[in-house]
């Protein structure tokens, strides 16, 4: 009876990892900011004698640890190191913001740009800044681990 359940897991999880890892980063990408969206709505109703500050502070936090998984497991596949991968995806989500804020001051403060136009290019820009960062920076994986892994499939064959 299991057996029938964790192949049709595996079916769609093959699935899933047939596709390319920049299309399963850009739709976890966009899973996540619902999910944040979605968590923020929740918290600030639930929460309403909090300020909105305070709600924002703990949509981040949870919202954090929901992403880092997703891509840990389903865009960048990396085993153990969560603690420093937790670490290092902070730093380039905290980059992210600074540099989301002086783009968001250029464009719309000094250039006078649409505000939702300047946004559109700055989530574009840090959608693909991020994935370079997340896939060489955070969830790096050895060359040790490349090789043993690639010798492995090929012993499994």
């Amino acid at each position: 009876m299991f057996e029938i359940f964790f192949k049709r897991d595996n079916h769609w999880l093959d699935i899933w990892f047939r596709y390319d890892e920049r299309l399963r980063f850009i739709i976890m990408a966009a899973a996540n900011m619902a999910f944040r969206y979605g968590l923020f709505v929740v918290l600030e109703v639930v929460l309403v004698s909090l300020s909105y500050q305070a709600v924002l502070a703990l949509m981040w936090l949870i919202s954090s640890v929901v992403a880092f998984y997703s891509y840990k497991k389903m865009v960048f596949v990396t085993k153990g190191n969560h603690l420093k991968e937790y670490s290092k995806s902070i730093l380039i989500w905290v980059i992210s913001y600074v540099f989301n804020a002086y783009v968001l001051s250029v464009l719309v403060g000094q250039w006078h740009w649409n505000i939702f136009v300047a946004q559109a290019v700055a989530i574009l820009f840090l959608l693909v800044s991020n994935y370079l960062l997340f896939k060489h920076f955070a969830f790096k994986k050895d060359k040790v681990y490349r090789w043993w892994e690639k010798m492995f499939d090929v012993c499994a064959k």
